[in-house]
This record gives structure tokens, sequence and C-alpha cells, in this order.
């Protein structure tokens, strides 16, 4: 009966680092898409080197994709 319990108890702790795992991938997401945000969005802003306009595109859908991708993440793999 331990043999299965202590088995139990390994393949939970194993979930707890999966799940700890993906919510800090996700946090990490969130982090890069501010990152992107700032740097493509409100670069292009400043510099204008490349066409202004294509480069807010671009940075405003990479910014929502990296969001949404995060934001589902975290939600999935936060602590219970």
């Amino acid at each position: 009966m331990e043999i299965q319990t202590e088995k139990v108890a390994q393949k939970q702790a194993e979930r707890k680092k999966i799940r700890l795992f993906f919510f800090n991938f996700g946090k990490l997401i969130l982090d890069a898409t501010k990152l992107v945000f700032a740097s493509l969005v409100l670069g292009s802003v400043i510099r204008g080197s490349i066409s202004p306009s294509t480069l807010l595109v671009i940075g405003i859908i990479a910014s929502w994709i990296g969001a949404i991708i995060g934001l589902i993440a975290v939600t999935i793999f936060e602590e219970k």
C-alpha cells in the first residue's frame, strides 16, 4: 500500500512541476510581449527608420498574439 501511495505522491509532484513550468512560461511570454510592444511600436514612433505604419501594425499584432498566449497559459496553469 505504501509503494502505491508513494507513486501517487510522486506523480502529483511531477504534475505540479509541469504546471509551475507552464505558469512561469506564460509569465515569460507576457514579459516578452511588453518588450515587443516597447521596442517595435514605441521605437517606430521615435526612430522612423522603417515604414512606421508597417512596423506599428506588426508590433501591435505581435503584442496581441503574445498577450493572448501568455494570458491563456497563466490562467490554465496557475496554482489553485
